[in-house]
C-alpha cells in the first residue's frame, strides 16, 4: 500500500539574532525528520512544547519552507510544484489548530465559516446550503447554531465547528494540531470522542500532534516521539506506549505529567538532545547524535542502547 503523504529527511533552520551585539544564531526547528502516514491511518506525533510537532504541520500546509527534504502527498513533491498546482492539493487537506478563537473570522457567521473550503472548492452556492446542515449534525451541534457568530459560543461548540469546516470538502488527509489543548478536561474528552467517531465513520488518514500522551493513544495507530526537532521513537501506540525504548519516552509514560515539560531549541544538531537528562547514556558515545535504525517493520528507535 502506497503511502498518502510521505516526509523524507526535512529541514527547517531560523537564524535569530541575538543580544546586544546582534549576533546571529542559528535554531533547528526540525533536523531530518522523515516518516510516512498510510491510507486511513492516523499518525501521533507526541512532543513538548519546542519540539517541532507544529511546525511540522506549517510544512506540510505550505506555511512554512524547509531548508531541505521532500514532502510527497499522493507521490507528488508538493515543495517542487507551481503555486497552483500546491494550492489544489492543500485544498484537500483539512485543519484544525489548537486555538480554535484563532482560527475563524469573528464576523462571519457559522455557516460562513463551515462553507469557506467548500466555495474554495468551488462548490456552487445551493449546493452549500444542502450540505451545511448534514456537516452541523455530524459534529453534534444544533441547526439554530449557523445563525451565530463565534462570540455566541463556548469553546467546545467552536472547535466543532472548525473541525465541520476541516471536513466540509470531504478531504484526503486531516492535520489534527493539538485539537483539545486549550480546552477544559470534560470537553477535551468530547472532542476526543466526536474524533473518534468521525475516523470510524469516514476513514481519514491524518496526522495528530500532542502533548498528551492519552488523546494521541485514544486516537492514533501509529506514534512517534519527537525531542529538538528529531524523532527519537516511532512504532505503534501500543507498542511504544505498552514497551518504550527510548529513556524519553520512559520518562514521558512513566510520569504522564508531560503537560509540565519544557524544552529549547539545541543549536548543535550533532549531539543527542536527551543527553543531559538521560540516567542510562554511555557517557561519551551518546554525545553525538544516534541515527534513526528500524527494529522491525513498525518500530524504529534514535539511541545508542539500540544501535
Amino acid at each position: 500500500m502506497k503511502p498518502v503523504l510521505n516526509v523524507r529527511e526535512v529541514w527547517v533552520e531560523f537564524h535569530l539574532i541575538t543580544g546586544l551585539l546582534g549576533v546571529k544564531k542559528r535554531v533547528y526547528a526540525l533536523r531530518g525528520v522523515s516518516f510516512s502516514v498510510l491510507e486511513r491511518e492516523v499518525y501521533g506525533i507526541v512532543g513538548a512544547s519546542g519540539s517541532g510537532k507544529s511546525t511540522l504541520l506549517k510544512v506540510i500546509m505550505g506555511f512554512v519552507k524547509p531548508t531541505a527534504g521532500t514532502v510527497e502527498i499522493d507521490g507528488i513533491d508538493v515543495l517542487k510544484v507551481d503555486r497552483e498546482t500546491r494550492k489544489n492539493i492543500t485544498k484537500r487537506i483539512g485543519y484544525v489548530s489548537q486555538n480554535p478563537l484563532v482560527a475563524v473570522n469573528p464576523r462571519f457567521k457559522v455557516k460562513d465559516i463551515i462553507a469557506e473550503p467548500l466555495r474554495a472548492v468551488g462548490v456552487p452556492k445551493r449546493e452549500i446550503v444542502k450540505i451545511l446542515p448534514t456537516l452541523v449534525e455530524a459534529v453534534g451541534l444544533a441547526p439554530e447554531v449557523m445563525e451565530l457568530l463565534p462570540y455566541e459560543l463556548s469553546l467546545g461548540m467552536l472547535q466543532r465547528v472548525v473541525i465541520a469546516r476541516a471536513i466540509a470538502a470531504k478531504p484526503r488527509m486531516l492535520l489534527l494540531d493539538e485539537p483539545t489543548s486549550a480546552l477544559d478536561s470534560v470537553t477535551q474528552s468530547h472532542i476526543t470522542a466526536l474524533l473518534r467517531e468521525l475516523r470510524e465513520l469516514f476513514g481519514y488518514t491524518s496526522i495528530l500532534v500532542s502533548h498528551d500522551l492519552r488523546v494521541v493513544s485514544r486516537l492514533a495507530d501509529k506514534l512517534a516521539i519527537m525531542m529538538a526537532g528529531l524523532i527519537l521513537e516511532e512504532g505503534s501506540v501500543a507498542d511504544v506506549l505498552g514497551k518504550p525504548l527510548h529513556p524519553y519516552t520512559q520518562a514521558l509514560v512513566d510520569s504522564l505529567k508531560f503537560k509540565e515539560m519544557r524544552e529549547v531549541f539545541v543549536a548543535d544538531p550533532r549531539v543527542c538532545p536527551y543527553y543531559t537528562n538521560c540516567t542510562q547514556r554511555l557517557e561519551e558515545k551518546c554525545r553525538i547524535l544516534p541515527p534513526l535504525v528500524e527494529l522491525s517493520n513498525m518500530r524504529k528507535i534514535r539511541c545508542w542502547l539500540y544501535t
